[in-house]
């Protein structure tokens, strides 16, 4: 463990002269033999593709225009340069003569909307690593990319030796080939955070005359996931540095089914040195290094130990990716260069170094003649690629693994001695285009300041003191719309030149005044008029009178609205009624117990002159209520009325309840009933029944039940008939109880008096 410490710090600063090792063992001698059964198995690992974490945007910088990092630093830096570098001032003498018209200076040169890593006004698209996010091939960026940019790359990689791990003199070589595939989405919901998911499984094949070998010749590792989240941070002039950490955590599938069966563990630290933020010309150089460790249990999947053939299970640790735990170094250096008009295209040559430093040993496998690795417990392979930003979003790429150091068998699989990667990725940034423009400088004259205007603040009183609302203000000669006060009588008048403006206010009895105000230039006039009257609208009376068909008087219940008036008043028995209203026309329903409800229309004139209205109500048909009987001072309901969830009356009892309302308005000897509501325990009894109750009530005088018969109350669960432990309990305890509390005979409730600004008259005397 301490030599490979050693080596993971050494890696970051030495350039080490690799020789490349052979990548297959030495033929096996005819006698070799294999290791006892009872050899147990390694950690895993992934070979020569071990997995990586997102990374961020190659090259990208913080957002422009108002953002944080480059957009300042590029920005500001531009314009105090051209602007330090273009004044220059020459002082002279003042001499009398003719004015002489000095140029303007020429407008500062505009700073170049090039910055690093900016196509268009967005930050230049990157897409994912092989297994991580946002990266190159195996080496992770220390940086997220832009806000809410989602990543999604494709990849495949392939390769095919003769002779990898066996090759016998009497038996040949082996012919191994290996597939894989994954699919990554990478996520970056904040500035300096990214989410990563891939999917990734393999495929490999090993075909031997090898005898009595215990390994399948096509095996499969399937669905395998790793999923991680990642932070970084650029600064230094804009982004040149970044710096960044990640976690991730790999769940193994296994061989025969897409369940998780073990679980990997990985932490890496990031650096990357961005050469374009650095240089005038940008540079495209970028230098990215990763350092980590990861717990690899990919040994555990299945048992080894049941393989008594050490080829056999070497050619299954291979093909399942199983490696031990290990350090993790990765070092990349890059060049994106932008191409096209304005940068739309990108092409950037890649170079990788991958070293891994196994931390823990697996069974040897043992043959004869083998040569020891020239880095102990390391495996050790180079990458050399090529991606190309085809058009927005949507990249394509192309490499080559090269295999240089493979591990000792007991320090894991060996490393493929080459390996093609094609992929297809796609970067979406829904965020909107930002691009300065700069504003163009001219030498002509600022206009003439605009004329400055005053305006009226008022507010309008009665004669008592009393703000007037809807009191509508006019102002003669100089506007002909008219502007109405609000709730405490204020105004505010359109815009008037300096002088003097007439006002004049009128209330909605017609009572008008008039005035006057000086209109200031650039201030509002404060005003207040006071009005020689009180703000009482005209009124009249109304004088009516109801009856049956055979002229018989009926007490009545008259609903009129109009005028700011909508409410019930009461006639007497003998069917008068005399309200005072205020003037105008309105519309009234007259409703009685027993009769047919009577539509009208009046108008009420101004002045002491009665307004008189005649009507004859018509006897209602009976109409039969089989649900709702009453006999005495009892009525009967035959079903229990249901209530939805929200407290309201289901549908199924809506016939209950109307053949209720009918049976009310055809037996005027009910004069009053109250529905009680009770409910069990649960929840808010109180709040329950109260809304039931009032449901109910709501429903009858929809169906023109008038709203003096009937009354509401909710008892909750304070009367219970039975225990609440039980369902049929409850059922019991929530009933609805409909409870005569005034019969025939009972003393009727006077009119009703009208509301504020309403006076009601004395009754008119019955006709001769």
């Amino acid at each position: 463990m301490r030599r490979a410490s050693l080596f993971a710090l050494s890696g970051i600063f030495l350039g080490l002269p690799l020789r490349a090792a052979a990548a297959e063992p030495p033929p096996l001698p005819a006698d070799a033999t294999t290791p006892p059964a009872s050899e147990t198995p390694a950690a895993p690992a992934t070979g020569d593709a071990p997995p990586t974490l997102p990374s961020g945007d190659p090259g990208a910088v913080a957002p422009p225009a108002g953002a944080e990092g480059t957009a300042g630093g590029e920005v500001s830096g531009a314009v105090s340069g051209d602007l330090s570098g273009s004044t220059n001032t020459t002082t002279e003498a003042p001499t009398p003569g003719p004015e002489v018209e000095v140029p303007a200076p020429a407008p500062p040169k505009p700073s170049s909307d090039k910055q690093p890593g900016m196509v268009q006004g967005r930050r230049e698209p990157a897409i994912n690593s092989l297994r991580g996010g946002l990266g190159l091939y195996h080496t992770t960026l220390a940086d997220v990319g832009g806000r809410h940019t989602v990543r999604v790359r494709l990849h495949t990689d392939f390769f095919r030796k003769e002779g990898f791990i066996y090759n016998s003199d009497e038996h040949g070589p082996d012919q191994q080939g290996r597939v894989r595939g994954t699919v990554n989405i990478g996520y970056s919901p904040f500035k300096w955070g990214e989410l990563f998911l891939a999917v990734h499984s393999q495929a490999s094949r090993n075909a031997r005359a090898q005898p009595g070998r215990q390994d399948q010749v096509n095996q499969f590792a399937l669905g395998d996931l790793d999923f991680g989240i990642k932070g970084a941070h650029r600064f230094v002039k804009g982004g040149a540095i970044g710096l960044g950490g990640q976690l991730g955590i790999g769940l193994l599938s296994g061989t025969s089914r897409l369940l998780t069966d073990k679980v990997n563990f990985n932490i890496d630290f990031l650096f990357t040195l961005d050469v374009r933020y650095l240089t005038k010309k940008q540079v495209p150089v970028r230098f990215t290094t990763n350092i980590g460790w990861i717990l690899d249990n990919s040994g555990k999947l299945i048992d080894f130990e049941k393989f008594t053939d050490a080829t056999s299970r070497e050619v299954s640790r291979f093909a399942l990716g199983v490696a031990p735990s290990r350090v993790r170094m990765r070092y990349g250096l890059d060049f994106p260069v932008r191409l096209g008009k304005e940068g739309k295209f990108g092409l950037d040559p890649i170079v990788e170094l991958a070293w891994d430093v196994a931390t823990a040993e697996m069974p040897a496998f043992f043959q004869a003649g083998a040569s020891p690795s020239p880095l102990p417990r390391s495996s050790l392979w180079g990458t050399v690629g090529l991606r190309a930003n085809v058009i927005a979003g949507l990249h394509l790429d192309a490499a080559v693994d090269i295999g240089m150091v493979s591990p000792n068998f007991e320090y894991g699989p060996p490393v493929a001695p080459w390996q093609v990667i094609l992929g297809l990725g796609w970067s979406i940034d829904p965020n909107p285009v930002v691009k300065e423009v700069p504003a163009p400088v001219t030498s002509e004259p600022l206009p003439a300041p605009a004329v400055v205007e005053g305006r009226v603040v008022g507010q309008v009183l009665d004669n008592t003191g009393a703000p007037v609302a809807g009191a509508k203000v006019r102002f003669p000669g100089a506007a002909s719309n008219a502007i109405l006060t609000d709730d405490q009588g204020n105004f505010t008048s359109y815009r008037f030149p300096e002088g003097q403006v007439a006002i004049q206010v009128e209330l909605a009895n017609k009572a008008t005044k008039d005035a006057t105000a000086d209109i200031k230039a650039g201030e509002d006039t404060q005003i207040t008029i006071t009005m020689d009257v009180a703000n009482t609208p005209p009124v009249g009376i109304l004088d009516g009178a109801f009856t049956d068909e055979a002229g018989a008087p009926v007490l009545v219940t008259l609903a009129v609205s109009g005028n700011g008036v909508d409410e019930p008043f009461t006639s007497t028995e003998g069917g008068l009624i005399r309200l005072e209203l205020p003037a105008g026309d309105y519309f009234a329903i007259a409703r009685a117990p027993g009769f047919e409800d009577k539509s009208l229309r009046f108008t009420v004139t101004p002045g002491e002159q009665f307004t008189t209205v005649k009507e004859s109500l018509r006897r209602a048909t009976p109409v039969e209520t089989p649900l709702v009987s009453g006999k005495g001072k009892k009525l009967r309901l035959k079903k229990a009325i249901k209530y939805t969830s929200a407290n309201g009356v289901d549908d199924k009892s809506a016939a209950l309840v109307e053949q209720l309302a009918a049976f009310l308005n055809t037996h005027p000897e009910y004069e009053e009933i109250e529905i009680g509501v009770h409910t069990d325990d649960r929840g808010n009894p109180k709040q329950r029944s109260s809304e039931r109750a009032d449901a109910v009530r709501s429903a009858l005088l929809a169906k023109g039940v008038s709203p003096d018969r009937v009354t509401a109350n909710g008892y909750g669960d304070n009367s219970p008939v039975a225990v609440n432990l039980t369902a049929a309990g409850r059922a019991k305890n929530n009933r609805t109880v409909i409870k005569v509390t005034r019969y025939k005979g009972a003393p009727t409730a006077p009119a009703k008096a009208p509301k504020a600004g309403k006076k009601a008259a004395e009754p008119a005397a019955p006709p001769p």
